[in-house]
């Protein structure tokens, strides 16, 4: 087990080196503190959206959260933070995805 904590320590030192990961760390949002916290919040239920079974108004809810992207991306500092998050999302999807293929758990794709 110490060889594996010392490699995903190593694996989480790569990808806070990755332009990717600097390229969502970046403070873009910090000297608009409301606009940020407009994103928190769309961020915040746009994950619950995705995350909690059994939601009720759950097209209401979703076509609420589309309009709201809309709208926020039409920032480009929003736009730019949104699709750095992204970026960063499916890395971490491809690097769990390449780990649970190789220890063939047979997870079924979604």
């Amino acid at each position: 087990m110490e060889t594996v904590n010392r490699n995903i320590h190593a694996l989480l030192n790569s990808i806070q080196k990755c332009q990717i990961y600097k390229d969502f760390k970046k403070q873009i949002l910090n000297k608009n503190p409301e606009l940020a916290e407009r994103v928190q919040r769309f961020r915040a239920e746009n994950f619950r959206l995705q995350n909690e079974e059994g939601q009720k108004d759950v097209l209401a809810k979703a076509e609420q959260l589309s309009r709201e992207s809309e709208e926020l991306r039409s920032f480009p500092e929003v736009k730019a933070y949104l699709d750095a998050e992204l970026a960063l999302c499916r890395m971490m999807q491809k690097i769990c995805r390449t780990l649970t293929d190789g220890v063939e758990m047979n997870i079924p794709r979604i």
